[in-house]
């Protein structure tokens, strides 16, 4: 299942600037934005989405769960998107034991609530920034404060579909020179310092990505958590959405109350292969349920 072979059957033009291209499984870019996993892509508008991986930009369009029109060549796509999208990996295998009939029932909505979801190998330092600075903060508020770190400190880069440039993640090195007070000016309130750490830390070795990679789960988890500030949760992230760690399974006070509203407060996820892609999946149903959940919740506590 890591390795299912290509999810690419055809790769042809599709327009001006864009090419097309042909999956093997669903893949819904809304759902994949709107997911909670990364806070830098966006819609811009008239159906189109841009992604930034580090320097990296691509811009692509839904044409099908199963058809998307990019912005990059096909060289690129192999080398950079197709990992990014963790194309190398059939979801639909992965799930298809889980929606045979006297499976979890529920795990099975979740599935198909979530159909087209991928969860997204992104750059590590981006991650590690992002989850430290999203304790406490809605989606919304988490992207607001990226945004506006990127807005500051990121470089520039001009792309042939978008008049302004696209201002990138900051660098480490742009971060661990800022004053807390100054980062706290993007939204970062008390976490602001926590960055400031994962800036300094990182510029000082002992965070690089490229050293992280290689070590087991335990030794990157604790890594991680000697950032200031940097606990359970957020370390589970990064594993998770930075570094492909896939039996990581973030748990919020979302998570929590499926567990217990769906599992009777027994965690299920230590039986689930590859528990972190799956928990993607519920994490979605949750965002789509929140006003059922809570009122679940409510009728609990009477």
């Amino acid at each position: 299942m890591e390795n299912s072979g290509s999810r690419i059957s055809v790769f042809r033009t599709g327009g001006p600037a864009l090419r097309k291209i042909i999956l093997e499984d669903p893949l819904s870019l809304r759902k994949i934005t709107d997911s909670g996993q990364c806070f830098c892509p966006v819609e811009l508008g008239s159906g189109l989405y841009r992604f930034v991986c580090g320097e990296h930009i691509l811009y692509c369009r839904q044409d099908s769960l199963c058809e998307l029109s990019v912005s990059c060549d096909e060289e690129e796509w192999e080398q950079r998107w197709r990992q990014y999208f963790d194309l190398d990996r059939s979801y639909a295998a992965l799930c298809a034991p889980l929606l045979e009939p006297g499976g979890d029932p529920f795990l099975r909505e979740a599935i198909c609530c979530g159909e087209g979801m991928r969860v997204l190998r992104q750059d590590p330092w981006e991650m590690l920034v992002s989850f430290t600075l999203s304790q406490r903060k809605s989606i919304p508020a988490i992207r607001t404060a990226v945004r506006l770190l990127c807005e500051r400190y990121g470089e520039r880069k001009h792309t042939a579909y978008e008049g302004e440039a696209v201002a990138l993640f900051p660098a480490p090195e742009v971060l661990a020179q800022c004053s807390a007070e100054e980062l706290g000016e993007c939204g970062l309130g008390y976490r602001a310092a926590y960055v400031r750490d994962c800036a300094e830390k990182t510029c000082a070795g002992e965070l690089l990505p490229e050293r992280l990679e290689k070590l087991p789960d335990d030794a990157l988890f604790e890594a991680l958590c000697s950032v200031r500030g940097v606990g359970k949760k957020v370390a589970n992230c990064v594993m998770l959405f930075g570094y492909g760690r896939s039996k990581r399974v973030p748990s919020d006070v979302w998570m929590q109350r499926i567990v217990e509203q769906k599992y009777a407060g027994e965690e299920p996820f230590e039986h689930w292969g590859h528990a972190g892609l799956l928990q993607q999946y519920v994490f979605y149903y949750a965002l789509e349920h929140k006003e059922e959940l809570r009122g679940q919740e409510k009728g609990e506590r009477k």
